[in-house]
C-alpha cells in the first residue's frame, strides 16, 4: 500500500520537528517546508495527500497557501495550525479552504491525528464519490451515444429501404423485448406474404416463444440442445438463413422440436445480435403459390439485419431503463437527502423520499414548486444558489423544515445537469441523532466529573473520620462523666449535659454515615417510629430558626418504618432546610405532621407509585415562593438549583429523594408560586416498633483487672482512664506508642488487657500490637479507632487483637 504523504510548512523549527516526528510515527511520510514559498515550491514539485500549513509566517503566509494550493488540487486537503486563537483567522481560513483548525501548541497530538485521519478520510470518500459520479455519467453518456448510434444505422437503413423503413418505423419505438419480437414477426409476415410464423429468442437454456403467428402450432419451449439435422439447428450453427421452396420434397430434415409444417415453403432466419452471437430465430410458413423465393430470402436478410440493430436498440434502452431505476432506488433508498433545482427558474426538479421527510413534507408539495417558497422562505436565505459555481463540500448547515423547525446537516452543493436544464444538486445529511449522541456523551463527561468529585469527597471524608470521632470522644466522654457525677437529675445542669451527650451522639451518627457514604456500603436499617426524629428536629428549628419563620409540628402516626434513623433525621434536616430557603427574608410557617395512610384506599389519587398497603406520610410544607412549573421536573436531579453558590449545591433533595426510594418510599411534591410548597414522603409500615433508646444507662457491669490505655490524644487518655477507673478497673493511661512499649516492657505480667488507638505517629495500633505480642504473647488487646477502612482483622486476630471499637467511645 502507498505511504499517504503529508507536506508541513512552519517557519517554527521546533514546532515543524515535532509535528514531523509524530506523523512518522503515526505511519505517515512527511516532508517539511521552513516557510509558504518553499512550501509551494515542493507541493508544484511532487503534490502531497495533505497539506498541514501554519497560518502565520513572513512573506508567503498561510492563507496564501491555501489559496496556491485550492487553485491547484481543490481535492487535497488542508489543515491550518495557528497560535494566535484569533476568530477571524479561523474563519478567513476555513473561507479559503481550509478542511480543519487546530491552536498551538497542540497538547493533545491525538487531536492532530484525529484532525489527519478525518480530513485524509473525507478526501477518500470524495474522491471515491466523484469517480462514481463519472462512471455514472460515463456510462449514461455511452448508452445515449450507443442509442444514438443505432438511430443513425437505422435511418440510414430506412434510406435504401424506405418501403420496408415506412412499415418498420415502430421497431425503434418498442419498449421491451417481447413488443418488439410481436412487432417484427408480424412486419416479415407481411413482406413477404406468410400464412403463419414464429419467433424465438435465445435464453441459456434454450428457445424461448416470444410470438407465434398460429398460436397452439409451435412449442413454447425447446430446449438446448437442439434437436441434430433439424432447421432450427443448421440456422443457430451457421447464422445463415435457410429457405425450404417445398417442405414435402424435404425428408431429411428433422422437426425442430414440434410437429412442424408437412407442406409449402419456409424461411428461416437467424437473429445475430451485435456480437455475433444467435439472439433468436425467425421461422416463417406460407401455403400460397408461389412459394417464398431466393428474393424473399435476400429481403428478410436486411429485414433481419434491420431487426438486429433494432434488437440492440431495445435492449440498450432496457439496460437504461434499469441503470435509471436502480440509480433512482439507491436515492430513494439512501438516508442522505437530495434536492436538484433548476438555476433559472428556481424551480425544485427532483427530491427524494430522505430530503421529503427531512423537510417534514411529501415530495409532491416540493417538487414543481418554487425553491424559495418550498426551501428557502425568502431569496436572500438561498445559500445554495449564492454558492453555485463554487461548491459546497460537506459544510454543517442547519435546515429549517415546513414546520418551522430547524435540523442539523451535513450539506454539499455541486452543479449538474437535469433534462438539457443547469441546475444545483444538493444533499444533506442529518445531524441529528449525532448531535444527540454527542450531548449525551458531554453530559456522561459532566455526571462522571461530579462522580470523580463525589469519590474525591468519600475519600475526604473517610481521612478526617478520625480526628472528628477524636473530638466526639471528648465531648460524649466530658458529659457522661458529668452526668454521673452529677446526681441530682432535677439539676438544671443535668438537662444541658444530656443534651450535649444527645447531640454528640447525633454527630456520632452522623459521621458513621459519612464513613458509611466514604466505603459505599449498605445502611442498617431497624423498625423505629418517626416522631421522636421530628420533635428532636423540630427543637432545634425553633431554636436556630429566626423568630419570624414558626415552626409546628402535629404527629399522629406511632407506627413504626424499617430505616436507619441517621438517614431518616438527613431527611427532615433537607426537607426543613429548604422549607427554610424558601421563606427566608419574608417569614412564614414550616408545617411538619406525620400520620398513617392506607394506599388501598387513597393509593388512587395520589401522584406516587406505590404498592397499595399501610404507609406513614410525613409531609413538610411551607408558606414560601413556591417552585415554578418550568422547573418542579427537575428539583430532584443531582446538582440542580436555584439557589447561589454560598446556600446550595443542589444534592440535597436529591439525597432525600435517594434515600426515601431507597427505604422502598416515595416522595411528591406541590407547588404554587407565591403561596408556597408541599413535599409528602411515604415509607411502608412493619408490625415491629423498635425505637432508638438514647438515654444514658444506668447501670454498667464493673471489673478490677489492670488495664494499659494507649491514645496519641492526651485528653482522651484521661477521659477514658476516668471512664474506666469509674468501672472499678486499674487503669495505666500512657501517651503514644513507644511509651506504651516502654511500659509494657518493664512489667509485662502486670496488665491483664491493652486498650490502644490505631492511627498513631511513632508506632502505630497494630505496630505496637505486634511489639507488645513479641514480650508476652496472647496478651488481650482492643483496638480503637475513628475510621477502620484498611484494617486487617485476620493479622489483627493473629496478634491477639479482640475487638475494634469504633470511635467516639463512650462508658457504655
Amino acid at each position: 500500500m502507498e505511504t499517504t504523504t503529508i507536506l508541513i510548512i512552519d517557519d517554527e523549527k521546533a514546532v515543524l520537528e515535532s509535528l514531523a516526528a509524530y506523523l512518522d510515527d503515526c505511519g505517515y511520510r512527511t516532508v517539511t517546508a521552513r516557510n509558504g514559498r518553499e512550501g509551494l515550491e515542493i507541493f508544484a514539485r511532487q503534490g502531497a495527500d495533505l497539506v498541514l500549513v501554519d497560518l502565520r509566517m513572513p512573506d508567503v503566509d498561510g492563507i496564501e497557501v491555501l489559496t496556491q494550493v485550492k487553485a491547484v488540487s481543490p481535492a487535497t486537503p488542508t489543515i491550518v495550525v495557528s497560535g494566535t486563537g484569533v476568530i477571524e483567522d479561523a474563519v478567513s481560513a476555513l473561507h479559503q479552504g481550509a478542511w480543519d483548525f487546530l491552536l498551538k501548541p497542540i497538547q493533545d497530538f491525538s487531536v492532530l491525528a484525529h484532525a489527519v485521519a478525518s480530513s485524509l478520510e473525507r478526501a477518500r470518500l470524495l474522491r471515491e464519490n466523484r469517480e462514481y459520479q463519472h462512471r455514472l455519467e460515463r456510462m449514461v453518456a455511452e448508452r445515449t451515444a450507443e442509442l444514438e448510434q443505432a438511430n443513425v444505422h437505422l435511418h440510414q437503413i430506412n434510406e435504401r429501404l424506405r418501403g420496408i423503413v415506412e412499415t418498420t418505423r415502430a421497431l425503434a419505438f418498442c419498449t421491451d423485448v417481447a413488443q418488439f419480437g410481436k412487432l417484427l414477426l408480424e412486419e416479415f409476415a407481411k413482406h413477404m406474404l406468410a400464412a403463419g410464423g414464429s419467433l424465438y429468442m435465445a435464453e441459456k437454456e434454450g428457445l424461448r416463444l416470444i410470438h407465434s403467428l398460429d398460436p397452439g402450432h409451435a412449442g413454447t419451449f425447446i430446449p438446448f440442445p437442439l434437436p441434430r439435422g433439424s432447421v432450427f439447428e443448421q440456422v443457430m450453427a451457421d447464422k445463415q438463413p435457410v429457405l425450404i421452396k417445398e417442405i414435402s420434397r424435404h425428408t431429411d430434415l428433422n422437426s425442430s422440436g414440434w410437429r412442424g409444417y408437412r407442406d409449402g415453403s419456409a424461411l428461416v432466419f437467424p437473429l445475430p445480435d451485435e456480437s455475433g452471437r444467435m439472439a433468436g430465430v425467425v421461422s416463417l410458413h406460407s401455403k400460397s403459390s408461389p412459394p417464398f423465393m431466393e428474393q424473399d430470402r435476400e429481403v428478410g436478410m436486411i429485414l433481419a439485419s434491420y431487426s438486429r440493430e433494432a434488437l440492440r436498440a431495445v435492449r440498450a434502452s432496457k439496460s437504461l431503463r434499469e441503470n435509471e431505476r436502480r440509480f433512482r432506488d439507491i436515492l430513494d433508498t439512501i438516508q442522505t437527502g437530495i434536492f436538484v433545482v433548476d438555476v433559472a427558474s428556481f424551480e425544485i426538479l427532483y427530491a427524494n423520499p430522505a430530503a421529503a421527510k427531512m423537510f417534514g413534507a411529501p415530495i409532491d408539495a416540493i417538487v414543481g414548486h418554487n425553491c424559495n417558497e418550498a426551501l428557502c422562505q425568502r431569496v436572500q436565505d438561498c445559500r445554495s444558489l449564492k454558492l453555485f459555481g463554487r461548491g459546497v463540500d460537506l459544510a454543517e448547515r442547519v435546515l429549517r423544515t415546513f414546520d418551522g423547525h430547524e435540523v442539523p446537516v451535513l450539506k454539499s452543493v455541486s452543479r449538474t445537469v437535469l433534462q438539457g436544464r443547469e441546475c444545483i444538486l444538493e444533499s444533506f445529511i442529518d445531524l441529528s441523532e449525532q448531535k444527540h449522541i454527542q450531548a449525551e456523551k458531554a453530559q456522561l463527561e459532566r455526571q462522571l466529573r461530579q462522580a470523580q468529585k463525589m469519590e474525591a469527597l468519600g475519600t475526604l471524608a473517610g481521612g478526617i473520620a478520625h480526628d472528628f470521632n477524636n473530638i466526639l470522644s471528648a465531648v460524649l466522654g466530658y458529659a457522661q462523666l458529668g452526668l454521673r457525677d452529677l446526681a441530682d437529675t432535677s439539676h438544671p445542669l443535668h438537662t444541658k449535659l444530656n443534651a450535649i451527650f444527645h447531640a454528640g451522639q447525633r454527630a456520632k451518627d452522623l459521621v458513621a454515615q459519612i464513613l458509611a457514604f466514604s466505603r459505599r456500603q449498605e445502611k442498617v436499617r431497624a423498625p423505629l417510629t418517626i416522631g421522636p426524629i421530628i420533635k428532636e428536629v423540630t427543637k432545634m428549628l425553633e431554636s436556630s430558626l429566626p423568630a419570624e419563620i414558626m415552626v409546628q409540628s402535629d404527629i399522629r402516626a406511632q407506627r413504626s418504618v424499617l430505616a436507619d434513623a441517621t438517614e431518616i433525621h438527613q431527611v427532615v434536616m433537607n426537607l426543613c432546610t429548604n422549607a427554610y430557603h424558601a421563606m427566608e427574608g419574608h417569614g412564614g410557617t414550616l408545617d411538619i405532621v406525620l400520620e398513617e395512610v392506607d394506599l388501598d384506599h387513597v393509593g388512587k389519587s395520589l401522584d406516587v407509585d406505590l404498592l397499595p398497603g399501610e404507609y406513614v406520610k410525613m409531609t413538610v410544607s411551607d408558606t414560601g415562593c413556591g417552585i415554578s412549573p418550568a422547573i418542579i421536573d427537575r428539583i430532584f436531579e443531582p446538582y440542580f438549583t436555584t439557589k447561589s453558590k454560598a446556600k446550595g449545591t443542589g444534592l440535597g433533595l436529591a439525597v432525600a429523594h435517594g434515600i426515601v426510594k431507597g427505604h422502598l418510599g416515595a416522595i411528591s411534591v406541590s407547588s404554587q408560586v407565591g403561596r408556597g410548597t408541599q413535599f409528602s414522603v411515604y415509607l411502608p409500615v412493619v408490625e415491629e416498633t423498635e425505637t432508638p433508646d438514647l438515654t444514658v444507662p444506668q447501670a454498667l457491669p464493673q471489673g478490677t483487672e489492670s488495664v494499659l490505655l494507649v491514645d496519641d490524644e492526651r485528653v482522651l487518655v484521661e477521659i477514658e482512664q476516668q471512664m474506666l477507673e469509674g468501672l472499678g478497673y486499674h487503669v495505666t493511661g500512657v501517651v503514644g506508642g513507644p511509651a506504651a512499649l516502654e511500659t509494657f516492657r518493664q512489667s509485662p505480667e502486670r496488665f491483664d488487657l491493652v486498650i490502644t488507638d490505631l492511627d498513631m505517629p511513632g508506632l502505630s495500633g497494630v505496630q505496637l500490637a505486634e511489639a507488645l505480642a513479641g514480650v508476652r504473647s496472647g496478651i488481650p488487646i482492643i483496638l480503637c479507632t475513628g475510621f477502620s477502612e484498611g484494617f486487617d482483622k485476620k493479622k489483627g486476630k493473629l496478634l491477639g487483637i479482640r475487638q475494634v471499637l469504633m470511635k467516639p467511645i463512650t462508658v457504655e
